[in-house]
């Protein structure tokens, strides 16, 4: 009895385990790697690599091939995974490197045996790639659409599009790097190339050193790096040569050294048709005592190139930035001294600004920024230093940087006020009752050689100086004289700097929604003509009253003359 429990238990065990068996496969997946799981398995790429290497191995039907090498690859959107699989095979005692791709969609292997190995991937559109191999033994290119819209996925063969070059140029940035050119040269002298008929037609009498090979393909194209060196430039250059010669050059990197700045050459492949090429040039534009300051100037250009490396200027850019470097002194510490402007011409006599300067207390304290305090501004003479003129100080005295004085450029403006054929000028004199800025004139004296105020042709301005319309011979100050109101003076010259000949007045009033617009004209103080509301046809604007009104005054300075 007990010989028949025992077996009873047995066969019921067996037919227990035989049913969990058949449950477990029903619920089980064999995936592409051939890999019988129970649930999907998320593989990191390090264990993609080795499971696929050793399913592949497994594959060989010889024992003297052997793949040891997965390196992934992903589109820019990681819809899938292009794994580049290296390996080894032996052929008449020799080692021989063979490469295929394999491509994985959600860790499921599309296909395992496109030759070559991936070096680029397009995404054209929604679930449709493009990929590039090359394969090395051929030493070819080759493209392949993938659609993985269909089913079954389509990997098909295509036409090769895009510059694929590109993504194989092994170096894309260049700069000038060489520290020290007589060295550098020095040690490759083997490297000197003469007697090249091709590359002597660039040369210009400069010498001409390899460098590195940019990218060697075949296909009846080859791109070589070469340094042309002479006493004041080294320029590394990109030639392109194809079956029949040069076909493009261009310049990466380099540098030029001028009397007065030296260039910088620098460049970029920035895609697969855009590159830039950046010249910066950097010159000593002030060396004085208290200021040392440089320019730099900036020219970018922009080229498409193509699969063959034929460049064609798209844009150029240029910008230009300045670099002070002030100069502080312990020494001049509590003591008054002088800083100067560039010199100009003015009046037909070389000039100059003299700034008679104080540290501040903050300056003393820390020198950054190097600020001072103006005590007194001289118009001087360049060939004796003497004085022509002291002109007045700013209304508000403020702290002023030094590199804003020292060596600043001067450029007079042509402001002739007395229409004398001198040059005069104009200064910030403070703000009258309605604070509009006034404008001091200074007249330029022939016989005294000096610049004296003229107060009768001193006056406010909306404009930071004193209008003048030379072609009519006025002076036109303007300011706002109320709430919403404004007047606008125009004073008439008379010939050849005489002195004034009358003066117009034009000024507006608000009556509740109404806008009068008088005038008076004077001559010698004395009012020679009145008239009220002159501009009864025009429709004011009551958001941009002063610009519409300042407008008429010009038109009607404009019909008079």
């Amino acid at each position: 009895m007990k010989k028949i429990v025992f077996i009873i238990s047995i066969a019921l065990c067996i037919f227990s385990c035989k049913n969990d068996k058949e449950q477990a496969d029903s619920n089980s997946a064999i995936d592409s790697l051939g890999l019988k799981q129970k649930e999907p398995i998320h593989l990191n790429d390090d264990e993609l690599v080795s499971k696929l290497l050793r399913i592949k191995n497994n594959g060989l039907s010889t024992s003297d091939s052997v793949y040891y090498r997965g390196v992934i690859k992903r589109p820019s959107d990681s819809s899938f995974t292009a794994l580049n699989l290296y390996g080894k095979t032996k052929q008449e005692n020799n080692l021989k490197e063979f490469k295929q791709t394999a491509i994985l969609k959600d860790q499921q292997t599309v296909t395992s045996d496109i030759q070559g190995s991936v070096f680029r991937i397009d995404h054209l559109k929604d679930g449709v790639y493009k990929i590039y191999t090359y394969e090395s033994d051929q030493d070819r290119f080759v493209a392949y659409d993938i659609d993985f819209e269909k089913e079954p996925i389509s990997v098909k063969r295509s036409l090769q599009t895009g510059n694929f070059y590109y993504d194989l140029l092994p170096k894309k940035e260049f700069k000038f790097t060489i520290d020290n050119v007589q060295k550098y040269f020095t040690i490759r002298k083997d490297q000197r190339i003469t007697g090249n008929a091709l590359l002597d037609s660039l040369s210009k009498g400069a010498e001409i050193y390899r460098e590195q090979e940019l990218l060697r393909i075949g296909q009846n194209l080859k791109i070589d790096n070469y340094y042309y060196r002479n006493d004041n430039s080294v320029l590394e250059e990109l030639i392109v040569q194809g079956s029949k010669g040069m076909s493009d050059h261009i310049t990466l990197s380099g540098q030029i050294k001028k009397p007065k700045e030296k260039v910088i050459i620098s460049s970029i492949f920035k895609s697969d048709e855009s590159f830039q090429q950046t010249q910066l040039a950097e010159r000593l534009t002030k060396d004085s005592k208290h200021l040392v300051s440089y320019t730099k100037d900036s020219v970018i250009r922009t080229y498409l190139y193509n699969k063959e490396f034929q460049f064609t200027l798209k844009s150029i850019d240029s910008f230009q930035t300045h670099q002070n470097y002030p100069q502080y002194y312990p020494s001049l510490i509590d003591s008054t001294f002088f800083t100067y402007s560039k010199d100009f011409v003015m009046n037909n006599e070389k000039l100059l600004w003299r700034y008679s300067v104080r540290y501040t207390r903050k300056t003393n304290t820390n020198p950054d920024p190097i600020e001072v305090s103006i005590s007194n501004r001289e118009l001087i003479r360049y060939a004796d230093s003497s004085v022509v003129f002291e002109a007045p100080l700013a209304v508000i005295k403020k702290p002023t940087a030094i590199s804003q004085l020292s060596q600043h450029e001067f450029n007079p403006r042509d402001f002739d006020i007395n229409f004398d054929g001198y040059n005069d000028l104009s200064f910030h004199e403070g703000y009258d009752l309605n604070r509009n800025a006034t404008y001091a004139a200074y007249i330029y004296n022939e016989q005294l050689n000096t610049f004296q105020k003229n107060d009768t042709l001193t006056g406010p301005s909306l404009a930071p100086y004193i209008l003048l319309d030379k072609d009519n011979k006025l002076a036109i100050y303007t300011a706002k004289i109320g709430a919403d109101d404004y007047s606008v003076r125009i004073v008439n010259m008379l010939p050849d700097g005489g002195g004034i000949a009358y003066r117009e007045t034009y000024w507006s009033s608000h009556k509740g929604n109404k806008i009068n617009i008088d005038y008076q004209k004077t001559v010698s103080n004395s009012v020679v003509e009145q008239a009220s509301d002159v501009a009864k046809a025009e429709q004011w604007s009551s958001t941009d009253f002063k610009n519409q009104f300042l407008s008429w005054v010009s038109n009607q300075i404009g019909k008079r003359n």
